[in-house]
């Protein structure tokens, strides 16, 4: 396995994904010659499966996987990456039709390929840690890091399940309330469960490696993590079925995602000061799992759910935000690529140029403000600022003189 050409395949993803981003938003400015409709759908589609997917699943196999069970995973890597590009030459030109979605279902059938293969091998996983007198020690009990991860492969192969309701859903319903719930379910568990997890498997890896004894409040952290995961799926339901008990679960379990993130950061702190890029994934996470909590409120969560510039803004909070920046994280720690202090200020600068916007743009619909003319036009300029940004990362990941990660990040 090369983690070095998996990870390039995964920023491949995300220039496109910034690019096609960028070209939806130069729509608003000029005629656009495509169908906006279809190329969202790429848009999504590219950025969830193609960029997070790999940069994933390339993350957790490197490190939890010994080297000679990640050559298995070559073949089925390569076959993964033939349905993200059958998606992302599908999509454009028909939106949801039968070559799009043919190529969406096997990459569903390829998440479970991959769920076999990574759960059989990492049950092998021994982590190291240091002692008080800087000697290394290998731990053999089952880490907290690996059930992390392992979690995340469940709630990815649960999210599937939304995905093959939909058409049973059409069929029944059309494209009615319980299309979007199962929609809706696959969203919940890729991103606040799959994505997730893997990020904090990787953070509890970090704290594993430093710590002499696992803190118990870790454990604590755990549990609320995967309970409040599970629980607050109700909340992407409330906007369809205005039931009490979906507020008063969503309630709890926002409640106790809100304890994993205290538990986590005061485990994290306590070990050393946070870098820029560990602090600005635990500040966004805080802010989006504050966000999660407020929305179990009736009252909040009418106003919001029906404003679709809030949902994007969220959406976008989440995959540029807290997933980016953990991801740029653990590449940088883990495997030392090094991303020039200019580039990380441009796209946090566009990060939060393009939040402000949205959501801006949600209030002023909601209290009927005024919303300026250029708007269309400042998006266009921030979507600018991305595309410089993640276009030098690229420029670092493929440039030959690149030190193979393989060597970086040799299994410990």
């Amino acid at each position: 396995m090369n983690t070095r050409k998996d990870i390039q395949w995964a920023f491949l993803y995300f220039i496109i994904t910034v690019l096609l981003g960028f070209s939806l938003r130069m729509s608003y400015v000029t005629d656009a010659f495509f169908n906006v409709r279809h190329v969202t759908h790429s848009h999504s589609h590219v950025g969830l499966l193609g960029w997070i997917y790999t940069i994933l699943t390339s993350l957790i196999c490197q490190y939890f996987l010994k080297e000679e069970d990640r050559k298995p995973y070559r073949i089925l890597f390569l076959c993964t990456q033939v349905t993200i590009l059958g998606m992302l030459f599908t999509f454009p030109f028909g939106g949801y039709y039968l070559y799009s979605i043919i190529f969406s279902s096997l990459f569903v059938l390829c998440t479970y390929a991959f769920s076999i293969f990574f759960l059989k091998r990492s049950k092998k996983f021994v982590h190291l840690r240091f002692t008080l007198s800087k000697s290394v020690d290998p731990v053999c009990e089952r880490p907290l890091s690996l059930r992390f991860v392992h979690w995340g492969i469940y709630f990815l192969v649960l999210s599937s399940i939304g995905i093959w309701l939909l058409p049973v859903a059409i069929v029944k319903t059309g494209k009615g309330d319980w299309y979007n719930s199962a929609l809706y379910f696959f969203l919940h568990f890729q991103y606040n469960g799959w994505f997730l997890a893997v990020i904090l498997s990787l953070l509890v890896g970090e704290i594993e490696h430093k710590s002499l004894l696992i803190n118990k409040q870790l454990y604590k952290a755990f549990y609320c993590f995967i309970l409040g995961t599970i629980g607050s799926v109700t909340l992407s339901w409330v906007g369809f079925f205005d039931h009490p008990l979906l507020y008063i679960i969503g309630n709890i379990s926002g409640f106790l995602l809100l304890i994993s993130v205290f538990e986590i950061y005061k485990a994290y702190n306590q070990l050393e000061k946070p870098a820029f890029l560990m602090k600005a994934f635990l500040l966004l996470w805080a802010i989006k799992t504050l966000l999660m909590f407020l929305g179990s409120f009736p009252w909040i969560a009418q106003v919001i759910l029906p404003n679709r510039e809030f949902i994007i803004s969220y959406l976008h909070f989440t995959f540029l935000g807290v997933i980016a920046f953990g991801v740029l994280h653990f590449l940088s720690r883990n495997l030392h690529i090094r991303f020039p202090w200019w580039s990380l200020s441009l796209y946090t600068t566009a990060f939060i140029g393009t939040e402000t916007l949205i959501t801006y743009k949600g209030i002023a619909i909601y209290a009927q403000w005024f919303l300026p003319n250029n708007y269309p036009i400042l998006l266009v300029v921030f979507s600018t600022l991305f595309f410089i940004a993640v276009g030098n990362w690229c420029y670092i990941i493929f440039r030959k003189t690149h030190t193979s990660s393989d060597q970086i990040f040799s299994k410990k």
